[in-house]
């Protein structure tokens, strides 16, 4: 491309001058590296590409004041490594909250009688009676039965987008009209089926 943007002392000093060739240079040469780089961690096309994208905005963003003692390239990719290293720590931060509020919620179950877990199940029984039809059935088969949703699909002769609309509909109706009780046990059934 550009035989004068060879040298990582040149491309830097070039940034440094709000030089956008020298950026657009350093975008074509690593993006897709620093994408691979990162998918082969992540196995996540969407992630590699947000934590590539950010890293470059960085770079541009913070280009006045780059003080970098390695080669570009080796900047690059500990850069993204660790920002993939703090997207994975926060992600199963989130993992490790959602775990214990759930399973704070089955000691809570655990610990009521009989008789209040039978009337939450009366309670969602009722709700599931008033799911429209199609909503029922597919809900029925997929949360009651474990159907897939292209096993749904092909025994109600529909498609499986259909089937995603009728299951999303019938877990937000559900939600809503349990969830708003403030129905804990209900909480944590419909929390496994998002």
């Amino acid at each position: 491309m550009i035989t004068s943007l060879n040298s990582d002392k040149s491309l830097i000093d070039r940034l440094k001058i709000d030089d956008k060739k020298a950026f657009d240079y350093i975008y074509n040469v690593y993006y897709d590296k620093l994408c691979l780089y990162i998918f082969s961690f992540s196995s996540n096309d969407a992630i590699a590409e947000d934590i590539v994208q950010d890293i470059l905005l960085k770079l541009w963003e913070n280009r006045k004041n780059l003080n970098i003692h390695t080669s570009l390239k080796a900047y690059l990719y500990k850069s993204v490594y660790y920002t993939y290293i703090d997207h994975y720590r926060l992600k199963r931060k989130r993992n490790d909250q959602l775990e214990t509020i759930r399973m704070n919620a089955i000691n809570n179950i655990v610990e009521k009688d009989d008789e209040f877990i039978e009337q939450k199940l009366v309670e969602l029984r009722a709700a599931i009676k008033e799911l429209p039809p199609k909503g029922k059935e597919v809900f029925l088969l997929s949360k009651m039965q474990g159907y897939k949703y292209r096993e749904i699909a092909e025994t109600l002769n529909i498609s499986i987008n259909t089937v995603e609309v009728h299951m999303t509909k019938s877990l937000k109706f559900l939600r809503k009209r349990l969830i708003d009780k403030g129905n804990d046990f209900i909480k944590l059934f419909l929390s496994f089926y998002r």
